[in-house]
Order: structure tokens, then sequence, then C-alpha cells
């Protein structure tokens, strides 16, 4: 079948039956968030359509490509997947990967992909936001009681992911270690922006171009299929070659978005943003404005490196629905502040979480460009405020 005729077989299923299912399941079970994500076609990216006991509608304006988050993969491997105790079986630099977990703050879950026809299209995640010795015996009786049926929906109940129990890092003697001083952490920094680019560049101009040629390559080819099968390969082969050239898009992006180098700061932070949107659902809102529309490289380059950072943090850990970034530039000084309103942090003794390197980082990169950062948070929330020379600025550059 073709993507539009895949699409409403997926959701040929009564919503308001979906609806009553997820509420039963938390009401019965006690969970204390139930979500039933679903993809429109084969291949495309998951979103989370149904859910009881959410906090807010966050999670709603996740889309997870196969592969990503736990939905997109579920859908990918066509295996379930559970973890009982998120903290001490994911690997703290691999948080990232579930988006859904910082947008309800789930510590336990259980996610069983959803079947059509033999195909997978969508997951049911069941999930707590405590951990308790008894969670997988709930999660298991639930696999029972289903029986391998959602409704319309076959249940995939057995052969799940082996993922291996990864105990939290010690880091006392990471903490011991010496720093790095500031001029070699300002050439590994300086490595690291070069290697970014030139991976960034190999994706966007080798692969995906050659990805490109493919895709015109199989559109010549389309008239010439006369029969319903071969049209329906074709389709889904387009639908794969586009969520493909997707994924690498926003791998570009992620490692050197071509709007810093060719646009500036501004289109490049709003590339980032629209990114982040999709995957944690969290709204990022840009104010105020600038009059130069470019500076200097490295000023763009740590400027958007920090920006990225913070960003990032607000959307994984702040816990709010709106992340907001105000840049000004005057009197020869650039200002960018990141605010959320979410829930704040130590900033002396903050907890360690990914590598660990995120806010040293940040001011490290300050100092590569004779700035100053300083980071407030609290009950209220966290801001983290750039203040940086515009040194050597062309007068013809700023309006």
């Amino acid at each position: 079948m073709g993507a539009s005729n895949f699409s409403d077989e997926v959701l040929a299923g009564d919503s308001a039956d979906y609806a009553r299912t997820v509420e039963e399941l938390k009401a019965s079970y006690g969970f204390d968030f139930v979500a039933i994500g679903l993809t429109a076609f084969l291949g495309a990216p998951l979103k989370w359509i149904y859910s009881a006991g959410a906090t807010d509608e966050r999670h709603h304006r996740i889309v997870l490509a196969p592969g990503h988050g736990i939905g997109g993969i579920v859908i990918k491997a066509g295996k379930p997947m559970m973890f009982v105790d998120i903290d001490e079986e994911i690997d703290p630099q691999e948080y990232s990967s579930y988006p859904i977990v910082f947008a309800e703050d789930l510590h336990s879950f259980c996610a069983l992909p959803l079947t059509k026809t033999g195909r997978v299209v969508g997951a049911l995640l069941c999930a707590y936001r405590s951990v308790d010795a008894r969670n997988q015996q709930v999660y298991r009786q639930v696999i029972s009681d289903l029986q391998g049926r959602l409704g319309d929906l076959g249940v995939v109940d057995d052969d799940f992911m082996d993922f291996d129990r990864i105990a939290v890092e010690q880091r006392n003697e990471s903490r011991d270690s010496p720093f790095l001083v500031h001029s070699e952490v300002s050439c590994v920094i300086a490595a690291q922006e070069e290697e970014r680019k030139r991976i960034s560049r190999e994706l966007h101009d080798g692969i995906a171009q050659e990805l490109l040629a493919v895709s015109f390559l199989m559109k010549r080819l389309e008239s010439h299929v006369g029969d319903d099968e071969g049209r329906q390969l074709l389709g889904e082969t387009f639908a794969n070659l586009d969520r493909i050239l997707d994924e690498l898009h926003n791998l570009s992006v992620e490692l050197r978005p071509s709007a810093l180098d060719h646009l500036g700061l501004i289109p490049a932070l709003r590339s980032q943003a629209s990114l982040l949107e999709k995957a944690y659902g969290t709204e990022v809102v840009f104010e105020g404005g600038l009059s130069c529309r470019r500076f200097d490289q490295a000023l763009e380059t740590q400027a958007y490196r920090i920006c990225q950072e913070a960003i990032l943090n607000a959307c994984k850990y702040a816990d709010t629905d709106q992340v907001y970034v105000r840049l000004e530039d005057t009197g020869g000084w650039l200002h960018v502040s990141v605010i959320d309103h979410g829930g704040g942090f130590d900033t002396e003794h903050p907890v360690i979480k990914g590598t660990g390197c995120g806010l040293s980082g940040m001011q490290e990169r300050a100092k590569l460009i004779g700035a100053t950062l300083r980071i407030e948070s609290g009950a209220g929330g966290t801001e983290v405020v750039l203040v940086a020379p515009m040194r050597g600025q062309e007068r013809e550059e700023c309006v």
C-alpha cells in the first residue's frame, strides 16, 4: 500500500478507544504515566498522541525519528525495552537519547512495539516516576494480561532488547585530576570546531547529495512502474530516503550548522532551537535583536556554542515549557541571555549529568573571546548571561 493508505490503516482505530485504553491502564496498574505513540506511515517519525498522567502538554510536541528516543528505538528495533531503574541502568551520557524521560521525569518504564498487519506502527509506554522493586512485576503482569493485543493493534511482548546494566560511574578520580590549563583547553576547543565543521560538510555535501541523486533516479523510474506492489515499494523507499535525509540534516546542524558560517549567529540559533523543540517539546522564544548582521568568526562560534549548551540544558533539565533567548548588541558589547522559569540547580555544586563538562566548557569558551559568563539559578529558574566584546566589527556589518 502507498504511504497515504498506510497512514489511514494505522489510524483507523477509534481515537476514543485509544484514549480510554491509556486511562484504564494507568488506573488498573497504578502507573504514573501511560502513552501510545503512533507513526503516520512506515518510516515516519513517532509522536506521543494519547496519554494519561502527563504533567503538561510538552510530550505531545516531541517528534521521534526511527532509532531516536524510546518510541523511535522501539519502532526501529521492533522489540520491547524495559528499564526498572533508569538512573542505574542508563549511562548518564545517554540520557539525552530519551527526551520523554526529561519531559515527564520518568525513572522506570516498559515500552512495547505496536503492530498492524505485521508491521510496527507505534509504541505503548508504561512508566513510573519512582523506583520500586515491584515495578518489573507489574510490567510483566500487564504483558500477561494484554495477551498480545491492544484494541485493533498487536503487541510485541517478547525478545526484549538486551541492554547491559551500567552502574553509575564513580567520578572521584576525575574530580581529583588537575584541570587542563587554559591554553590546552583552547587548542582542544579549536580542534573540535574544525573537526565538527569537516564532518558536517561531508555529511551535507557528500552523503546527502549522493542520496538526493538516488532519489532523482528513482523519480525517473516511477513512471516505468506499472503494478500496485511496485508503486507501494517505491513509495516506501521514497519515505525512507526522506527520513534518512532529515536525519543527516539534523546531524549536520548538531555538528556545525551551515547557517552559522553563511548567515550568522541568530539564524544558526534558530535552526538549533527548531531541532530541540522537536526533540524535547520545549518552545524556544527569541526576544530582542542585533544591529550587526555578522560578528568576528571566533565570537560567533563561541557565543553559539555557549547558547547551544544553555538551551539544551534548559530543555533537558529545567522541566519547563518555554526557554527565552534574548540578544542585544550595544556600546561595542554583545549581550546574550538564555532564561527559563523551571527548576533551578545549585551553581556552586551542580549535580553532574552527561559528561559533566557543560558548565566548565561554557566558561572556557567565554574566556577564549574575552567575555564574561554569569550563571544564576534558583527556585524561580535559571539565567545564563554572556557579555562579550565586539572587537574588530566592520561598520558595514552593522545597521
